[in-house]
């Protein structure tokens, strides 16, 4: 299950930006479901919200280092959770499919711009990262209760 999750959040993310490069002018908006979003062409060569921009070299080291270790954790630590699984599997095709941008790219491609609020504009991996994260935050929050009422 979670190779199929990591593998199909990369080819999602990369297809959806491939599609956006190849039928978007930069900076070119177009509707997509009125009063939630529209697709608008981006490039971000910083992390979340312009933090780090122009730090490639960084950006670059801090990704293959969080891969290196989700992946630890996804092949490792995972192996009794379904949820655990799917956190790491979320979390792992995140940071691959930025880095990958970030590699070929220099930057990382974003597309999806929220129109009912004031939002940055970001992508699949993006997305896949903010569930992961907030799986994992779930993960921490059980595994301490857990442990707070073995003692």
């Amino acid at each position: 299950m979670g190779i199929l999750i990591i593998l199909g959040v990369l080819i999602l993310d990369q297809a959806v930006k491939f599609y956006i490069q190849t039928n978007f002018a930069l900076h070119e908006a177009r509707p997509a479901i009125r009063g939630l979003f529209q697709w608008f062409y981006l490039h971000n060569d910083g992390a979340g919200w312009g933090h780090f921009a122009n730090q490639r070299f960084f950006l670059i080291t801090i990704s293959t280092l969080a891969a290196a270790y989700l992946f630890y954790l996804w092949r490792y630590e995972a192996q009794d959770s379904r949820v655990a699984k799917l956190t790491y599997s979320l979390l792992l095709g995140g940071t691959l499919g930025n880095l990958l941008d970030r590699i070929r790219l220099g930057y990382v491609v974003d597309m999806i711009d929220l129109t009912f609020m004031d939002f940055p504009v970001f992508n699949v991996a993006d997305m896949a990262l903010t569930v992961g994260g907030f799986l994992l935050i779930v993960l921490l929050i059980t595994d301490s209760r857990k442990k707070g009422g073995a003692e």
